[in-house]
């Protein structure tokens, strides 16, 4: 007999001055079973998970009714439903390296509810977070529990979530888009740990995600929603085929690869920035005692065109994000030089002026948009600044003219202008740091993984957007991400990177279509497509209370 574990029937979501974000969301999810949540930035995904998790805004009022193993969580007592929602139920955030403290190890982080909720000892606890580690794909698990998340790269930081949300073993997993920071082959590897989990313990799976590749593949239904709505339900094999309703038909054209992407040549060919040569290397943490040395960057070498789209694409700690960092001033290089416009940019700039005259050449638009804006600020006092410091305008009326333009450049409504960062979905974020990129009117674009929280749509507007800018101003973008489908939407060349090298580069065509490396053979191979099953790259250890097996 089959065993709902989380059912929402008739749930509405409101907020305190009486909006009504989430209408009527009716879904079910059974042991075992893994059940796709998708739509666009919000469509009301990710607030109908936090609503069943207990986990929304101070005066927030919800409506309906959530049963967590049959029991209506809204008749329970308040330490009843903390126990429940502690024991029986895990969830993993979008962005992990917000809900980490700074100042504390991963192994703090890791033991803490073991210790607490479960009860363990702390050294039980200790052998049992590594293991978790180890399950979701994170090597030298040991080293990782004594450093810190600023040592971690954004996918290591989201196998940590994942492994912490595994520790209580729960039936049910809310996992709001979990992979959207993850490369591919980490991305392969986590949604194979998942899969795993649910075939050995009938795990219960609510899977929030704007790729619906992904959720075609791993998934056996699809919800999808629009506007705060659930308008239709899909056997997810055959969502294509089955789907009614427009807006679900526009979301799936929107998922398919651009075949004729990485034919397009830049407009003009003279050089803006040349790497050659580059090295970084850290001291870490060491497995014993003391310190070791961790070659991040080791002798990366490429040239970007003035109106060229270059991509760097690679797993998690391939030193992609540390590549652009240098480029842009937030890191020193140990060797190499970093050339932009004839000039020599391989040392940092040490006076602020010169920091402003660099910041109107190269901007960045970093990850994770929420730790990039500042909670403070609303959205147009944000761009308004950038306005005011790049553009040297002091007209009250010029500077929000010109907001208004960026605005309507990333497509933000108007109506969002005055809201702060909490208050906005991952992908409108997102939205307000191009924006404000594109306020000093770069010549250099440095995009790092800078759509990976957005909506499948959402990622064509972008980077149609994108694409246009540079083609009519003639900007260079150096994209970095783990995406080789939206890399291949823009960039006209890429340089595939592994362990901190440049394994192959070339025309993105040439590099995607004809590889060389038999690692970019494997990052191909790891995307999801019809038909596509995830695959366990590492062995198989699957953690629970009773022991690893």
């Amino acid at each position: 007999m089959t065993t709902t574990v989380l059912e929402i029937d008739g749930l509405s979501v409101a907020t305190p001055d009486g909006r009504t974000l989430v209408h009527d969301c009716t879904l079910a999810v059974n042991a075992g079973e893994s059940l796709g949540l998708v739509g666009e930035s919000g469509s009301g995904k990710t607030l109908s998970t936090r609503a069943v998790a207990g986990l929304l805004p101070a005066g927030f009022t919800t409506g309906g009714t959530v049963r967590l193993d049959g029991r209506d969580l809204a008749s329970l007592p308040g330490a009843e439903l903390r126990e429940l929602r502690a024991t029986r139920m895990g969830m993993a955030f979008q962005t992990p390296r917000a809900h980490l403290n700074p100042l504390r190890t991963i192994g703090d982080f890791m033991i803490e509810g073991l210790v607490a909720v479960a009860g363990e000892a702390p050294v039980a606890a200790y052998r049992r977070a590594v293991d978790l580690l180890a399950e979701v794909g994170i090597r030298d698990p040991d080293r990782r529990m004594r450093q810190r998340p600023g040592e971690l790269s954004g996918g290591l930081l989201q196998r940590v979530m994942i492994a912490a949300t595994l520790a209580m073993d729960p039936p049910l997993l809310l996992a709001d888009e979990i992979t959207t920071a993850l490369d591919v082959t980490t991305q392969e590897e986590v949604m194979a740990v998942i899969a795993d989990l649910r075939r050995h313990r009938d795990l219960a799976l609510l899977f929030i995600t704007h790729d619906l590749a992904l959720a075609g593949a791993v998934c056996d239904r699809v919800a999808v929603m629009q506007d705060g709505r659930t308008i239709e339900t899909l056997a997810a094999a055959t969502m294509r085929e089955d789907a009614r309703e427009p807006y679900t038909r526009r979301l799936l054209s929107a998922s398919l690869p651009d075949e004729a992407a990485g034919v397009r040549q830049a407009r003009r060919s003279d050089t803006v920035l040349e790497v050659a040569g580059l090295r970084k290397a850290y001291q870490v943490r060491a497995a014993g005692r003391g310190r070791e040395e961790l070659l991040a960057v080791d002798d990366v070498s490429f040239a970007l065109a003035a109106g060229g789209a270059h991509g760097i694409v690679g797993e998690s700690g391939s030193g992609k994000s540390t590549t652009a960092r240098i480029i842009c001033g937030l890191e020193t290089a140990d060797g190499g030089t970093v050339t932009v416009k004839e000039e020599d940019w391989t040392a940092p700039a040490r006076s602020a002026p010169a920091r402003r005259a660099r910041a109107r050449v190269v901007q960045m638009v970093f990850q994770d948009p929420y730790q990039s804006l500042d909670p403070r600020q609303t959205v147009r006092s944000c761009l308004a600044e950038a306005v005011a410091v790049h553009r040297r305008i002091a007209s009250r009326d010029e500077i929000a003219a010109r907001v208004d333009a960026l605005l309507d450049a990333v497509r933000l409504a108007p109506a969002l202008a005055d809201s702060r960062p909490r208050a906005l979905s991952g992908g409108q974020r997102q939205r307000v740091a191009i924006a404000r990129a594109l306020a000093a009117d770069p010549e250099i674009l440095v995009l790092d993984e800078a759509v990976s929280a957005l909506d499948v749509t959402t990622q064509v507007e972008i980077l149609t957007l994108l694409d246009g800018i540079r083609r009519e101003t003639g900007v260079a973008l150096l994209m970095i991400s783990h995406d080789l489908t939206t890399v291949r939407r823009l960039c006209d060349h890429v340089a595939v990177m592994q362990a901190g090298r440049i394994v192959e580069q070339g025309p993105i065509a040439d590099v995607l279509d004809d590889p060389r490396s038999d690692y970019t053979r494997t990052l191909l191979d790891s995307i999801p497509r019809p038909g596509w099953t995830p695959q366990r790259r590492l062995p198989a250890r699957i953690v629970t209370s009773g022991g690893t097996r």
